[in-house]
């Protein structure tokens, strides 16, 4: 966990008379209180209350902001070219919400006109931090030095200071994961769960990083032994490998653009034991591709929606 030390900066206004100042200055020339943040692209002093902040990832970033009960002045998107702009957000929560262009590509003119005052942005945009760095204090999430979406959520609880705010957002989720649990009963011993991803004739499995899976975890929905085990990021599969993943309940996030889904006329497929007992569900890649608690909350609802009876 990356820490944060808190360092109290003064500027005076009257270098004559440093304990007094005009409170009719404007508010970028009151006292300015800021801390250091270390994390993935050094160590940064930012604000210790931001008001203007500018998030460069959707699922990872945003989603834990919007959370957290912040509202940002700007947002990368995720893939407007797959139709999908925000992975766990519902788009009337960023109605009104300037873009800034992708996650992959945001645009640098944009987000300094919109003159922030912290930027949040992942590990991998450390290619542009300099520039970054040089409109605001900016700050990069490393998503891979978290074993679990909750740890995240806590981390930038603590860049913006909102700590106590991501204690009740995550006591809300165990509530309901208890609930889930309570409903399911013993069912939740006897059932197994396989997820599989779908774009177009591409099949893949993904591991524990993908919070979907963190959630199944979670709510101690069972897991294919191959798919628990699963070391790397995600596994390229073809239709002859679906037998291993064959379970009581298949859940398919399909990512193709034009919802391709001539998979289900193949015979491999059609062989399948959670096709042959209608246990199959086509669930939403927007929601269970997520990355914060708004996502992960999406994935408990379809939790509740198909596995308890």
């Amino acid at each position: 966990m990356a820490a944060i030390i808190c360092l109290w900066v003064y500027q005076h206004i009257n270098d004559d008379n440093p304990r007094q100042f005009d409170s009719a200055l404007p508010i970028s020339q009151l006292p300015v209180s800021t801390r250091i943040v270390k994390h993935v692209g050094g160590e940064t002093k930012i604000p210790i209350k931001p008001q203007r902040i500018i998030t460069l990832h959707d699922a990872t970033i945003l989603d834990p902001v919007l959370a957290l009960g912040v509202k940002p002045i700007g947002i990368a998107t995720y893939a407007p070219e797959q139709g999908v702009l925000f992975r766990g957000i519902h788009e009337a929560q960023v109605r009104n919400i300037q873009q800034v262009g992708s996650a992959f590509q945001p645009s640098l003119e944009k987000i300094l006109m919109l003159k922030p005052d912290l930027i949040l942005g992942r590990e991998y945009q450390k290619n542009i931090y300099n520039q970054l760095s040089k409109f605001a204090p900016t700050v990069l999430v490393d998503w891979g030095s978290f074993n679990h979406f909750q740890d995240n959520l806590r981390y930038i609880a603590q860049v913006l200071g909102k700590e106590e705010k991501a204690k009740y957002v995550l006591n809300q989720y165990q509530e309901r994961i208890q609930y889930f649990k309570i409903l399911m009963g013993n069912r939740l011993q006897k059932i197994e769960v396989s997820v599989i991803g779908f774009s177009g004739q591409n099949i893949k499995s993904l591991n524990h990083d993908a919070v979907f899976n963190q959630v199944l975890d979670d709510a101690g929905v069972k897991r294919l032994s191959i798919q628990k085990n699963q070391e790397e990021r995600f596994l390229q599969l073809s239709l002859e490998d679906l037998n291993k993943y064959d379970a009581d309940v298949l859940f398919i996030i399909n990512e193709s653009p034009d919802n391709d889904t001539s998979y289900l006329q193949s015979p491999l497929w059609q062989h399948l034991k959670a096709v042959k007992n209608q246990q199959v569900y086509i669930v939403n890649q927007s929601d269970w591709l997520a990355g914060g608690p708004l996502g992960a909350n999406k994935i408990l609802d379809d939790l509740f929606k198909y596995l308890v009876k």
